[in-house]
């Protein structure tokens, strides 16, 4: 049992990556970091989603550390599965911008780590947003889901700098 004295609107919501085994270290540790889910918490839950000062609120909004799946054939991915998320009183384009934000923050950090060190040079991105009410899946659609998903899209390294 739990009790939730946060806000119902705000709702308790996690972030979790799994992260194919293989996987270099740098990579994992990058979604494990104090850094990329202070800014997760900050743009996504707090900028997208109005949650108030939801880095002082740790056990309602956090980032789990990174599962790992098996490896199959030496390709690499990173899934983000957002849940928890709270319908309640929220417009459908707060969630589009959630995930969106929410992609764009993991395609920076991939490729990041990518240059940072190692061989791999691309790998397999997809993020999920589970809400416990149904939205629009895209603007104008028509059909509604309480599941959110991006494309699964390959994110290389990033450009040396000239």
């Amino acid at each position: 049992m739990y009790i939730t004295w946060g806000s119902p609107q705000e709702g308790n919501m996690q972030l979790k990556a799994v992260i194919t085994r293989g996987a270099p270290e740098g990579l994992v540790e990058a979604f494990a970091s104090e850094l990329f889910a202070g800014n997760f918490l900050k743009q996504v839950v707090g900028a997208c989603l109005g949650a108030q000062e939801p880095i002082k609120r740790p056990a309602e909004f956090y980032v789990q550390e990174p599962d790992r799946t098996v490896c199959v054939n030496g390709h690499i991915g990173v899934e983000l599965r957002f849940t928890g998320v709270s319908r309640n009183g929220r417009k459908a384009k707060q969630f589009h911008a959630a995930l969106t934000t929410l992609e764009t923050l993991a395609r920076q950090t991939i490729s990041h780590a990518l240059t940072s060190g190692g061989s791999l040079m691309k790998v397999q991105l997809f993020c999920v947003l589970m809400l416990d009410g149904d939205v629009e899946t895209s603007p104008g659609s028509g059909q509604y889901s309480n599941v959110l998903e991006t494309e699964a899209i390959w994110v290389s390294r990033e450009a040396p700098a000239a």
